[in-house]
């Protein structure tokens, strides 16, 4: 595994300085890759508003027992609405708004060595963005770090189900005494029954279905039309013959 070489650099008025040293392969679960510093970040994508679980992996080969913590950084293309949460072995730090971000002394990573410790970070993209930029630090503390990764995330605009035009079913037509109507691709509505010079009728608002007494409607022919929220949503003709 290759050596890292941070010389020191200043961000958000933090000096980070590295520890050059060899040590520690960053894998994730399943996944023989080894994503640590020096190779190609690792690169997802999501819709809005599904959580990402990244399930990193680290593995000491310094051999020796290390003691280690985890700093967050996130760049600039990262949303503010975004939150994130890094895990280290038993426990979890949620979102904090620190920029960078270190996990507290007192839960520190302890691995000897040839050990594997699971890692696993959540980003929740709660808007659009391409490029998003995570970067893991792993030190032996919150400024000498010995390794790091890094987490590119794409997040697409969700894509809403496309439903069908609203639409009823209407039967007897021609009808007699009564008539059925029958909501298709909605569930409720404001049935309406007009003449041919305008006038309404018949109102009453469904649920689903309804059965309409037209016996003492006049013969002739009338318009139904399904409304919702006060816009109009279907129409059919509807003969009455007694």
């Amino acid at each position: 595994m290759k050596q890292i070489l941070l010389n020191a650099f200043a961000i958000l008025g933090i000096a980070f300085i590295s520890v050059a040293q060899d040590g520690i392969v960053i894998k994730i679960a399943g996944d023989n890759t080894d994503y640590s510093s020096g190779h190609a970040p690792y690169v997802t994508s999501e819709t809005v508003g599904n959580e990402i679980v990244v399930d990193f992996e680290i593995e000491n080969t310094s051999g020796n027992q290390v003691t280690y913590r985890i700093s967050r950084l996130k760049d600039g293309n990262v949303p503010s609405d975004w939150t994130n949460m890094v895990c280290v072995g038993s426990s979890c730090f949620a979102n904090s708004p620190n920029n960078p971000y270190c996990t507290p002394s007192n839960a520190p990573l302890v691995l000897s060595n040839n050990a594997t410790s699971q890692m696993p970070f959540h980003i929740n993209p709660n808007s659009v963005a391409t490029g998003a930029t995570f970067t893991l630090y792993v030190g032996t503390d919150c400024s000498s770090f010995v390794d790091s990764v890094k987490v590119r995330v794409d997040a697409t605009a969700s894509v809403k189900e496309v439903k069908q035009n609203p639409s009823f079913s209407m039967f007897p037509n021609p009808s007699d005494e009564f008539v059925s109507i029958q909501l298709n691709n909605t569930e409720k509505g404001l049935v309406r029954v007009i003449d041919l010079l305008g006038n309404v009728i018949y109102s009453e608002s469904i649920f689903t279905s309804s059965k309409i007494n037209t016996s003492d409607f006049k013969n002739g022919v009338y318009f139904v039309t399904i409304e919702s929220e006060g816009v109009k949503l279907a129409s059919r003709k509807l003969v009455l013959r007694h």
